[in-house]
C-alpha cells in the first residue's frame, strides 16, 4: 500500500476499474451510461484468444437484458444454444433448456476475444470513460486506511502516475496482483483444459453443446461460430501438459470415443498444433472488506469451466454491484458506498451458489466412473431428473435445494446399481461411492452456501 501524496493527485473519478477484461469492461460498459464518472486501465486492450468463457448459459443472456446489454451478443456471428447433447458410448440424448413452448431461454457460443473487444467497443463510445494504457503497482491508502486511487506505471512512458477514486473496483481476473490485499482467497489447479477449434465441423446436434462421458477423461464441445466449434478436453493434474503428453493424451483417451461425424477435424486440428492449454481453477468467495476497494469477478472467485458457468457469475456480479452503486444519489458519502460493496458481497453468495457448486461437482462426478453413469441414467430419465438439473446449469434456478436434492438422487442411484449388481462393484464399491460424494459435495457447501439462500428469490428470470 501506498500513503496518499495530495501533490501526484489529479482527476478525481468516481469509479476506477482496473482490468478490462470481461467484469471490468462490462460494469464499465453497464455504469457509464448512467453519468458514472469512470477511469479504466489496462496493459492491452487488443484481442485475447482464450478458450473458455465462450459459453454463455442462458442465465448470462438474460441478465445481460437484465442490464439492456443485449445488443453486446450481436455482429461478431455468435451462435444460438438451446440445450445439450450427452453420449455414453452407444447412448446419446439431448436436453433442451425449455420445457415447453411458455418459454424461450436459449444461450450462445461465441468467440471470447471478439465478445470481449464488443463489450470494450461499447463501454469505450461514452464521454463518462476515461481510457488508460498501464500496468497498476500498487493501491493508494489515506490516513485512516481507506484505498482513494491506485498508482501505475504508464505504458508509453514507463512513468509512475497516480488516479485518485472515490471506489476502485479490482477486476484483474485470474492472476490478480491485488488479491491478497482485498481477500484471503486462494486458487487451487484442479486440471487443465486443452482447447481446439474444429473447422466446419458438422456437429451431431447442431446447436447444442455436446458432453462425452464414455472416455476416461471428459470433453465437451460447442460452437463459436457458423463454421467453428470449440473442443474442451479435460487433462487431470495441477501440472500443465507438454506438447508430448497432449498429442499422448488426445490420441488415446479421446480420438477413440470421438463420434465418426467429427473425427477428421479433430485430427486435421492436431496435427496442425492448433491447440492451446489453460488452468482450470477453483477459488471461493472469501473478501476482506476495505473502505474505498471491492474484488469483482475472477479476482473474487473462480470455478471449473466444465459447466460454462463462469459468465452467468461474472454478468451475476456486474449486474448485482452495478445496481447497489446506482441505487446512490453519488459516491461523495464514503460510509453509504462502504454499505453498498457490503450488500454486494452478501447479495453475491446466493446469486452464484448453485453455479459455483454445480461447476465443481459435476467436475468431481465426471471424474467418477461409477457416478459418471449415474449421471447419464439419471439425466435419460427426462421430467424432472433433466428439467431440474438443467435449470440449474443454465444459471436460472438459484434454488441450492434442488441442487442437493438431485446431488442426492444421481448418488442413490449409483450405490443402487452397484448393490443390486447393475452395476461393477458391491458393497465395498457402494461404500466407496458414498465416502466420494461426501468428499466432493461438503467442501463446496461449506465455501458456497449460505443458509439464507434457501429461504429467498431462487428464480433469476
Amino acid at each position: 500500500m501506498t500513503p496518499i501524496d495530495s501533490d501526484t493527485q489529479t482527476e478525481l473519478f468516481d469509479i476506477c476499474i482496473v482490468g478490462a477484461g470481461m467484469a471490468g469492461a462490462t460494469i464499465a460498459a453497464y455504469l457509464a451510461p448512467k453519468g458514472i464518472k469512470i477511469a479504466i486501465i489496462d496493459r492491452d486492450y487488443t484481442q485475447k484468444e482464450r478458450i473458455v468463457g465462450e459459453l454463455l448459459q442462458p442465465g448470462a443472456v438474460e441478465t445481460l437484458k437484465k442490464m439492456k446489454l443485449e445488443h453486446l451478443l450481436e455482429g461478431f456471428d455468435s451462435q444460438p444454444v438451446y440445450g445439450y447433447a450427452l453420449f455414453q458410448n452407444d447412448k446419446k440424448f439431448t436436453i433442451a433448456y425449455n420445457k415447453n413452448s411458455d418459454t424461450q431461454f436459449h444461450g450462445t457460443g461465441l468467440h471470447n476475444g471478439r465478445f470481449l473487444q464488443k463489450i470494450r467497443t461499447d463501454a469505450l463510445k461514452s464521454k463518462n470513460i476515461t481510457q488508460l494504457y498501464g500496468t497498476v503497482s500498487d493501491l493508494i491508502e489515506d490516513e485512516n486506511k481507506v484505498i482513494t486511487g491506485v498508482q501505475y506505471r504508464e505504458k508509453q512512458t514507463r512513468e509512475t502516475r497516480s488516479i485518485s477514486a472515490k471506489l476502485t473496483i479490482m477486476s484483474d481476473g485470474f492472476f490478480s496482483s491485488f488479491r491478497k490485499d482485498l481477500s484471503n482467497n486462494k486458487e487451487t489447479v484442479t486440471s487443465f483444459f486443452i482447447g481446439l477449434v474444429l473447422k466446419n465441423c458438422l456437429l451431431p446436434y447442431p446447436s447444442h453443446g455436446h458432453v462425452f462421458l464414455s472416455a476416461p477423461t471428459p470433453f465437451i464441445c460447442y460452437p463459436i461460430s457458423s463454421t467453428e466449434t470449440r473442443l474442451l478436453i479435460d487433462f487431470p493434474g495441477t501440472k500443465a501438459p507438454k506438447k508430448e503428453e497432449i498429442k499422448e493424451h488426445i490420441t488415446q483417451k479421446v480420438l477413440p470415443f470421438i463420434p465418426a461425424e467429427f473425427l477428421e477435424c479433430v485430427k486435421t486440428s492436431i496435427a496442425t498444433n492448433d491447440f492451446k492449454v489453460m488452468p482450470n481453477h477453483y477459488m471461493p468467495a472469501k473478501p476482506v472488506l476495505r473502505e474505498g476497494a471491492v474484488l469483482l469477478g475472477d479476482a473474487l472467485n473462480m470455478r471449473h469451466p466444465i459447466t460454462g458457468g463462469g459468465l452467468t457469475a461474472v454478468f451475476n456480479d456486474v449486474q448485482l454491484l452495478g445496481n447497489h452503486l446506482l441505487a446512490m444519489p453519488n459516491f461523495d458519502d464514503p460510509k453509504l458506498l462502504h454499505k453498498k460493496i457490503t450488500a454486494y458481497y452478501t447479495d453475491r453468495f446466493h446469486a452464484n451458489t448453485n453455479v459455483n457448486i454445480m461447476a465443481n461437482a459435476l467436475y468431481g462426478v465426471m471424474s467418477n466412473p461409477e457416478l459418471k453413469v449415474a449421471v447419464f441414467e439419471y439425466l435419460a430419465k427426462g421430467g424432472d431428473s433433466s428439467n431440474g438439473p438443467i435449470s440449474l446449469l443454465s444459471g436460472l434456478n438459484r434454488n441450492p435445494g434442488v441442487l442437493i436434492k438431485h446431488f442426492i438422487y444421481v448418488a442413490l442411484l449409483c450405490i443402487s446399481h452397484l448393490i443390486t449388481g447393475k452395476g461393477n462393484g458391491g458393497i465395498s464399491k457402494a461404500l466407496g461411492v458414498v465416502r466420494d460424494t461426501f468428499c466432493i459435495i461438503w467442501p463446496l457447501a461449506y465455501n458456497e452456501l449460505r443458509f439464507s439462500s434457501f429461504f429467498k428469490k431462487n428464480t433469476q428470470h
